[in-house]
């Protein structure tokens, strides 16, 4: 899992929150329930306004309050309307009667993720201070120590890493940490993670791939490639393992292999877009920026929603001098995946331009 995934999750839909409540509920709840599940699914196929307009209903039933204020900022959220997401996770929280744990902390979480997004650093500190003064837990424990990292208080965000990973044996929890510090130029900070990492991984026999991704981090580009050729072989369709092989040859300035591998994919229809994202990658490293674009305009027919491919697409109007589309993608893209810190520094950047 990615670094930003830890944030992102709390956009993703989580009804089983709910699901003991409706099963209680009574026949004079009923138009709620539904206008409830119906709000749910309407956000997991993004249909933000749809979704907003069921919360509504929702809350003027005055029913499922907490839970309808949950689903109304989440709508926001993925609209890139944080203060008015921001609004709901607060009324969702005035709510609370009786809400177990996990559920009010699920809501602060929210409301902490929106903070940042809209530049209150301080506002969402005082979330996180306030939680792991309840519970220092892993998740807020690393949340907070992101935060102390992206304000420049690295030793305070290298403690609350050591508490989290001093509480936990997840693999991907040393692996995201690395990640965060690679992502603010301190990969030296974040080495002994990934070596901890590795050593978890050493410990598993058939993790092939995790031994492969570690040794990328660490530059071992021979022993990433042998780990990720065993994954592949022991499951010809684990894909997160071809992309990284092709990463790999990338990263070996091999862009022959590099192509030859996603190539080799682009007929996988579950695979295609992510094969012609990687062949993208490849005309990047070559500058061939035409062929590029082709690339990612057949990934996105395969999946329009791929964020790699839409990153790219940025990118790519970037390198054509194109500001104003890549302008555009950028706004769009951060609407749709607004925790994720490439994305968002791409477009600081142009819009400046």
């Amino acid at each position: 899992m990615k670094a930003a995934e830890l944030i992102k999750k709390r956009i993703r839909i989580a009804v089983p929150l709910l699901a003991g409540v409706l099963l209680l509920s009574g026949c004079a709840r009923s138009d709620a329930k539904e206008a409830y599940s119906k709000g749910c699914a309407a956000l997991e196929e993004a249909q933000t306004e749809s979704a907003r307009q069921y919360f509504n209903g929702v809350i003027e039933s005055g029913y499922y309050l907490t839970h309808a204020y949950r689903g109304l900022g989440i709508a926001y959220m993925k609209e890139g309307n944080y203060a008015d997401a921001c609004i709901a996770f607060e009324k969702g929280i005035l709510e609370f009667v009786d809400e177990p744990e996990d559920v009010q902390k699920d809501l602060y979480l929210y409301l902490a993720a929106c903070r940042e997004l809209q530049g209150q650093q301080d506002k969402a500190m005082e979330i996180y201070d306030s939680l792991i003064r309840k519970n220092p837990d892993t998740e807020v424990l690393f949340l907070r120590a992101k935060l102390q990292l992206r304000n420049g208080n690295v030793k305070e965000a290298q403690a609350d890493f050591d508490q989290a990973v001093a509480q936990s044996n997840d693999y991907d929890l040393f692996i995201n940490i690395y990640e965060i510090f690679r992502d603010a130029d301190r990969s030296g900070d974040g080495a002994s993670y990934l070596e901890h990492a590795l050593d978890i991984a050493s410990s598993r026999e058939d993790d092939y791939y995790e031994k492969g991704l570690v040794s990328y981090y660490l530059q071992n580009y021979e022993e990433a490639k042998e780990h990720l050729i065993s994954a592949i072989r022991a499951d010809e369709t684990d894909s997160r393992a071809i992309f990284l092989l092709g990463k790999v040859y990338l990263a070996m300035n091999d862009t022959a292999n590099a192509r030859a591998v996603y190539q080799s994919y682009t007929a996988n229809e579950a695979m295609a877009a992510g094969s012609y994202n990687g062949l993208a990658l490849c005309d990047i490293a070559e500058k061939n920026y035409d062929s590029a674009m082709q690339n990612v305009e057949k990934g996105l027919s395969y999946d329009s929603s791929s964020q790699g491919l839409l990153y790219n697409e940025i990118v790519l109007y970037e390198q054509m001098r194109d500001w104003t589309k890549a302008k555009a993608r950028a706004a769009a893209y951060v609407a749709k995946f607004p925790t994720d810190e490439a994305g968002l520094r791409e477009y600081e950047f142009l819009s400046t331009r």
